[in-house]
C-alpha cells in the first residue's frame, strides 16, 4: 500500500487512519483517554501495526518447516 495521507481524529476515542492510493485504508483505534499530540498517536498506531503484522508469524513458519510446507507459506504470504 502506497501511503498517501495520515488522518488523526479525536471524536471520543483517538483514531489514526492511514490512507493509501486506490482507496485503501488502515484504521487504528487507540484506547480512550489518550491525550497525546498527533505525532505521538501516529507513532503508537505504527507500533501497533508492526506488532499485529508479526503476530503468529513465528508459529506459522515453525509449523511450515516441520511439515515441509514452507514454500506454500512463503507463496501465500507473497500473494497477499
Amino acid at each position: 500500500m502506497q501511503m498517501m495521507e495520515i488522518v488523526v481524529s479525536r471524536d471520543g476515542t483517538p483514531v489514526v487512519e492511514f490512507r493509501g492510493e486506490g482507496g485503501e485504508t488502515i484504521t487504528v483505534t487507540l484506547q480512550a483517554g489518550h491525550i497525546l499530540p498527533d505525532d505521538e498517536l501516529i507513532a503508537k498506531a505504527k507500533a501497533m501495526m508492526i506488532q499485529v503484522a508479526q503476530f503468529g508469524v513465528g508459529q506459522i513458519n515453525s509449523a511450515a518447516m516441520s511439515d515441509g510446507s514452507a514454500d506454500e507459506v512463503i507463496q501465500s504470504g507473497m500473494s497477499a
